[in-house]
């Protein structure tokens, strides 16, 4: 018996009988004594829920359409009941992935699980075993530190490693969000150096400085941003992606992807710099060949040729 004290809210009384009522209808006919010690409820409290129950029911509301359970002599009897004929029963792959999305909120920084997430977890391995589920999820240095800046409000000094200038920077951040996109982290704060509110990838941040200043914190909805949308700046290129590299067309948003019989893909990119793409051209090997325009169109060659004279000169100082 609940050792609370005070009327329980209304809250309480309906997740209650969400958990009683699918078991009460398996048995038809049982004693209020045995019920409640069952769900550790008082005899008063019980009958006084299943009275409210009894009164519920779907349109029109007619006796045949109300919850037929009633109290007779010390024993609950239930009748027909379309609403509660058998208990809320998962599939197998909706167990699965309950279990799923469980295992990896537990490492999402920030996220502290409840008793009742812990208890299903439990239950929900007991029957599909230890071992099934294993979550591997990106936590990248400094993660846990921009994650608390987004609710303390302190700026942030960020060094922070530009790949499209091959470049790190120093800037003044407050730290407004903090979201997972395409299997990485990244947050989205008010920007000192440029003076507007930028994404950045935290895996590129190379070191985070406290400032000791705090500033209001400002409820923000953390929004995926279209990639690339602004493509005023940037380069469009078409390209012939292999089925080997196939990782490309999935990691990359593209404007525009036709896929082939044989598994490759013709798509048009969005690159926001020569670098960036020289970058992705080594990573693919081979594997994406530039159609358009026609200045890139020889780029692996270039960057590839300039990546094995500057290996050979470090070699050659040593």
């Amino acid at each position: 018996m609940s050792g609370r004290r005070g009327p329980r809210s209304a809250e309480d009384r309906v997740r209650g009988l969400l958990r009683m009522l699918p078991w009460l209808m398996e048995r038809e006919r049982i004693s209020i004594a045995d019920m409640a010690r069952q769900f550790s409820i008082s005899e008063e409290d019980l009958i006084e829920d299943l009275e409210m129950a009894s009164m519920c029911g779907v349109p029109p509301y007619t006796p045949l359409e109300l919850t037929d359970l009633y109290i007779d002599e010390g024993y609950i009897h239930v009748g027909v009941n379309k609403q509660f004929d058998r208990r809320l029963e998962l599939t197998a792959s909706e167990a699965f992935g309950l279990t799923l999305l469980a295992t990896a909120a537990r490492d999402l920084p920030g996220f502290s699980r409840g008793r009742e997430l812990r208890s299903a977890q439990k239950k929900l391995l007991r029957v599909l075993g230890d071992g099934v589920v294993d979550i591997d999820i990106e936590s990248p240095p400094f993660l846990a530190e921009l994650t608390a800046a987004s609710t303390s409000g302190e700026r942030q000094v960020l060094t922070y490693w530009t790949p499209a200038r091959n470049e790190e920077s120093v800037r003044t951040v407050t730290v407004r969000t903090v979201f997972t996109d395409r299997g990485h982290w990244y947050i989205t704060a008010d920007d000192d150096l440029s003076g507007e509110s930028r994404h950045f990838r935290v895996d590129r941040v190379r070191q985070v400085q406290p400032t000791g200043e705090f500033v209001p914190v400002a409820p923000v909805s953390a929004e995926v941003p279209v990639w690339f949308a602004d493509v005023q700046d940037n380069i469009v290129v078409t390209a012939n992606v292999a089925a080997n590299a196939a990782w490309v067309v999935e990691t990359y948003p593209c404007q525009n992807i036709v896929e082939h019989a044989d598994g490759s893909f013709t798509i048009t990119l969005v690159a926001n710099s020569e670098h960036w793409l020289g970058r992705l051209l080594l990573r693919a090997e081979g594997g994406v060949t530039v159609t358009s325009p026609d200045e890139l169109v020889g780029l692996q060659s270039r960057v590839a040729t300039d990546v094995l004279a500057r290996y050979r000169a470090n070699n050659s100082d040593t």
